[in-house]
């Protein structure tokens, strides 16, 4: 029997709950990476960011920033997931031969990527990184709040700082997207054909497992937008765009700084992958067993 395609309430809520989880889980990997790409911190060591937070702030300073990433995670998963479903569904109905080529689920990614990115990363992100690099800049033990951080973004820029690196973020998410669920799928099926693996470790370890496998292809795909992003996000000021901030940082530090801190970047999107599509599939289960 083919499985209903769940419904856009119950894509939002699943994609919600599973956005707001994985970010809870992971968040530390998540701080630890943005402190890495300050210019700041060229020399700094994961191990020694954790160590200087923890000294000045607690553990609580590795989760500055989480409350507003964890509400924009919620936001954009809830996002992503409705927009990759309305997209999957109608470009299939309009444009059969993406799926006898393999370019449905890029498609459909690319446009749940734009989608969240616009709605929801971009102003998340931007506060995020601002809450961050305060909490870097203080020696004291005094979290600076998102109430504060966005009241100096409005008062400095007005609106138009929450939409700061919009570019980058929109490459970055497309291709998260785009490449996340393609390789999602592609792993699955890879991991469905066997009957041992079906039999033996279940469709939740599937799922994990292809989840896991999607977030390591993801990492190395985006993370040069997402070293921009972070850049760009940082300057309380200045009007400078994605390809001159680029070219800038290709000269100052080499090609390898596109791919900095990608270890901690990692470490979460890998397991960030696999709580998403095991919580996402799990709340469409239970939903359908109580339907």
């Amino acid at each position: 029997m083919e499985k209903r395609k769940p419904s856009t309430a119950t894509s939002i809520i699943a994609g919600s709950i599973a956005g707001a989880s994985e970010t809870l889980v992971t968040y530390p990997f998540e701080y630890i990476k943005t402190r890495r790409q300050f210019p700041s911190t060229k020399n700094l060591s994961s191990y020694a960011i954790v160590r200087s937070t923890i000294s000045t702030s607690g553990l609580c300073g590795l989760y500055s920033g989480c409350a507003v990433l964890a509400a924009s995670n919620a936001a954009k998963s809830g996002i992503r997931f409705f927009a990759f479903e309305s997209a999957r569904s109608n470009l299939s109905s309009f444009f059969p031969s993406l799926a006898a080529h393999g370019m449905l689920n890029v498609t459909a990614g690319l446009c749940a990527g734009i989608a969240e990115s616009v709605l929801v990363v971009t102003p998340g992100e931007a506060v995020k990184t601002r809450i961050v690099n305060a909490a870097a800049s203080t020696a004291t033990k005094t979290q600076v709040s998102t109430t504060q951080v966005i009241r100096e973004m409005l008062r400095q820029n007005g609106l138009v700082s929450f939409w700061r690196g919009l570019g980058p973020v929109l490459c970055k998410q497309g291709t998260n997207s785009a490449v996340r669920f393609s390789t999602f799928g592609a792993f699955k099926d890879l991991l469905n054909r066997s009957d041992t693996v079906r039999t033996y470790a279940g469709q939740s370890v599937v799922t994990f497992t292809a989840g896991a496998g999607s977030g390591v292809v993801t990492v190395y795909a985006s993370m040069p937008f997402d070293n921009i992003k972070t850049r760009l996000q940082m300057q309380s000021a200045g009007n400078e765009g994605l390809f001159s901030c680029a070219r800038r940082m290709l000269l100052q530090e080499g090609i390898a700084v596109f791919w900095k801190a990608t270890t901690p970047r990692l470490a979460r999107l890998t397991l960030s992958s696999s709580i998403t599509f095991t919580v996402y599939d799990y709340v469409i289960r239970a939903t359908r067993s109580m339907a």
